[in-house]
């Protein structure tokens, strides 16, 4: 048996054209599987496109970090890091971070294997920059952690398109289910 059908350059065209028959239909399997990894991915949803925040940062938490991290802690690291890497000893590095946001990805997405995240706001686009030159090392009580420290506007675009990818996924998959309810 044979169900949905293949767009080429659309929703489905990651899929393995073997699986797909001349008719452009997908196998039964093919379906059951993609059907499957959908409902157990966990991905982020957005109402809209989401907000550019040009000079912010997400620090991205290692699942198995022994370091319990706190605002605090990263605002302490973070302003470390910028010693170590600003030009000009005058300038007070606390204007520099404007602020932090802890986002529980755990939480929401409700899995063990998400690192949650903090969303950094600095001040200027330099700031930010020299901040991903280097990962933050976090070291404590005998424990040490790295701290990946990413564009915000360039991974939650990333999220968003998985996002949209999975949500035209689902609509193939309940017209479909909805087609085989009319038969």
């Amino acid at each position: 048996m044979v169900h949905p059908y293949y767009f080429p350059g659309g929703v489905n065209d990651d899929m393995p054209h073997d699986e797909i028959n001349e008719n452009g239909q997908m196998k039964l399997e093919t379906y059951q599987n993609l059907k499957k990894r959908l409902n157990h991915r966990k991905i982020w949803y957005f109402d809209g496109p989401p907000e550019k925040k040009p000079n912010a940062l997400l620090a991205i938490l290692p699942i198995d970090s022994y370091v319990n991290m706190n605002h605090q802690r990263l605002l302490d690291c973070l302003y470390d890091q910028l010693k170590v890497v600003s030009v000009n000893e005058n300038f007070d590095r606390k204007d520099q971070i404007l602020s932090i946001e802890f986002i529980p990805l755990s939480c929401i997405l409700n899995s063990n294997d998400i690192q949650n995240q903090f969303i950094i706001d600095c001040d200027t686009i330099q700031t930010k920059e020299k901040l991903m030159e280097k990962p933050l090392k976090i070291s404590l009580n005998k424990h040490s952690t790295t701290i990946e420290l990413r564009s915000y506007d360039e991974e939650i675009h990333k999220e968003y398109e998985k996002s949209i990818k999975a949500e035209k996924y689902r609509e193939l998959i309940k017209n479909h289910d909805e087609a085989v309810k009319r038969k």
